[in-house]
């Protein structure tokens, strides 16, 4: 079964340890800054840390306690403005509060901080804004009820206002945003979790009770656009994600839920600045992890950039690529899984560079890798002439195609059911005295989507069809390599440890001239790290530990080495799971900015 699976506008993916301990909460603001709480294992220790976001990871500082307490929870507005919450240690039931000053590596609680009684209850959750609208929810003691306060920062208190019985449930989280929005999520009975979408100006704040899904332990992030992110356990400790935007005193949820991770107790933040973090317990031990996301349309990273990108040559974007992309298929065909997205879901998901293997079965092409079978070639085209036809399309996808020694009679054949199905959107010509990495992406794209199809082998050297284009791997000899209309350097590290991969591919590099092995006077058009782990079987379990680091070192890399040369093909197995598209768009410029924080939406009313 292949999965359409929708992975826009937000995906955080395989999360990266940052700390040890329990009950994690983060919040985050327009500017990047992340402030996490967090209790310490085993203890009523509570500690806070303070990091900044940079591409697609974050750059933590020194983890410091502040108090004393269990459950915290965490808000903070883009006046750095701070709000804890958290209740008292062991089986109390009295809830607490601090304010603080969010600064460049902490949060300055005062000059003697001590936090403040406010409540009865368990679970406390808060939300708080820009004008200083603070929105606390909480369980009730020994009961499963709701219920929610309403007050203003002021100096180093809350002046509450306003409180009330929201209904019932359990384990509630809460966000808030500047238009006075306010969304509660919640377990209800029999296993699901619920929702309710408030407004502060309201004599009765929330609405209506409505489920979402099944699951537990539900965390809620809201923007300032109304767009809401929610985050939770399924089936024991599969941690998922679903998004969605408010409409009235609903939301509309795009697609369906989707596991991001394994881990318990998440939490989620959002930024005005199209910014998402997320952090859980892991699923063994108390080790606390993170991953971020962008806010955007993986499905057309290309052609809402085209005003940046858009007179970039081939050989300078940095494109997310995928490892042996049609083995997606369950059953037997799992011994040689390497995604879990149909040529669709990648697609959508933002891959523009595919590796298809492709051998004859029967009577028919199928997708294969090694001696296990994939799925037919019919269904892979049918994906992706799905994805091309759909209305203003203009993105630039790369097939490049590996069929072994066979007859050039069935190469024929194997071009015309390619060009039968995809034969609208073919790159069959360039500008002239060009190289295909030297035609810019507005040229593949200027009318709709361009599929420029790259043939390894011989095949179409001694069979030229339009559309189909001579690969060649930076190790081909003179003669072959002069041959090459696009030519890669791609060298897989054929490693099972993820230090050896990472060190090879790195040093691989390094060493990168941009010049072709046997005939240095030919250029080698595009740089491939291979981020792939090579185990005999089970793919996914190796793969994990490569995706969960791709942002940390791809960050740690300079984006040119010695020689003036890049890395354009980010090269993953599992492709959502290493967050790849939004990894890709920063290497390609994409920058963390408040530009939109003059168009923020007004105010909300005053408690």
């Amino acid at each position: 079964m292949s999965i359409h699976a929708n992975v826009n506008p937000v995906f955080h993916g395989l999360g990266l340890q940052y700390d040890n301990g329990e009950t994690p909460a983060v919040a985050l603001t327009r500017l990047g800054r992340v402030v996490e709480v967090h209790r310490t294992a085993n203890s009523f220790r509570l500690y806070h840390r303070v990091g900044h976001l940079q591409e697609a990871t974050i750059i933590w500082k020194q983890s410091l306690r502040y108090g004393t307490g269990a459950q915290p929870d965490i808000a903070v507005n883009n006046n750095n403005v701070v709000v804890e919450v958290h209740k008292n240690e062991a089986t109390g039931r009295t809830l607490y509060y601090y304010v603080g000053e969010l600064t460049d590596d902490r949060v300055n609680w005062g000059q003697h901080p001590q936090s403040i009684q406010y409540d009865k209850g368990v679970r406390p959750a808060v939300a708080l804004n820009d004008a200083g609208v603070v929105v606390e929810v909480h369980e009730s003691e020994g009961k499963k009820q709701l219920w929610y306060k309403l007050g203003r920062v002021q100096g180093n208190g809350v002046d509450w206002v306003g409180k009330g019985h929201i209904g019932a449930g359990g384990a509630p989280r809460v966000a808030l945003n500047n238009a006075g929005v306010v969304v509660e999520v919640h377990e209800s009975g029999g296993g699901a979790i619920a929702y309710r979408v408030g407004h502060v100006n309201r004599t009765k704040i929330f609405g209506a009770n409505l489920r979402i899904t099944g699951g537990q332990n539900p965390a809620v992030a809201l923007t300032d656009d109304g767009t809401v992110i929610v985050t939770y356990e399924f089936g024991g400790r599969s941690l998922c994600r679903w998004v969605g935007t408010v409409k009235g005193d609903r939301i509309e949820w795009v697609g369906q839920p989707l596991k991001y991770d394994d881990g318990v107790r998440s939490a989620v933040a959002a930024s005005s600045t199209k910014m998402s973090v997320e952090v859980h317990e892991g699923d063994l031990l108390t080790t606390l992890w993170f991953s971020t996301s962008l806010f955007t349309n993986r499905a057309s990273w290309m052609q809402d950039r085209l005003s940046t990108l858009g007179n970039t040559r081939l050989g300078d974007l940095v494109l997310p690529a995928s490892h042996d992309s049609g083995m997606y298929l369950s059953g037997i065909a799992a011994l040689g899984k390497t995604q879990q997205l149909s040529l669709y879901g990648q697609l959508t998901a933002g891959v523009r560079y595919f590796d298809l293997r492709i051998m004859k079965s029967g009577r028919s092409f199928v997708i294969y890798h090694g001696p296990i079978i994939g799925p037919p070639l019919s269904e892979v085209l049918a994906d992706i002439h799905r994805y091309a036809i759909e209305k203003g399309r203009r993105e630039l996808v790369i097939l490049k195609l590996y069929f072994p020694m066979r007859s050039d009679d069935e190469y024929q054949m194997l071009v015309r059911q390619i060009s039968n199905s995809l034969g609208r959107w073919l790159v069959k010509s360039k500008p002239p005295g060009k190289r295909l990495a030297d035609v810019t992406l507005e040229e593949y794209v200027a009318k709709e989507s361009a599929i420029l199809v790259v043939v390894d082998g011989d095949y179409a050297v001694n069979a030229s069809n339009p559309g189909f284009w001579v690969y060649r791997n930076w190790t081909s000899d003179a003669d072959a390599a002069a041959e090459g209309d696009l030519r890669v350097f791609d060298r897989w590290s054929d490693r099972e440890v993820f230090e050896k991969m990472k060190n090879h591919q790195f040093d691989q590099f390094e060493k990168y001239t941009g010049k072709m092995q046997n005939d240095a006077s030919l250029p080698c058009d595009m740089f491939l790290l291979s981020w792939t782990l090579t185990p005999a079987t089970g793919v996914w379990f190796a793969a994990q530990a490569a995706n969960r680091r791709l942002g940390e070192y791809i960050l740690k890399t300079s984006r040119r080495n010695q020689f003036g040369q890049m890395i354009n093909l980010l090269y993953v197995d599992y492709v959502e799971y290493a967050r790849l598209t939004d990894v890709a768009l920063f290497r390609n410029g994409e920058r963390i900015t408040a530009s939109d924080a003059a168009n923020a939406p007004g105010r909300a009313p005053q408690p």
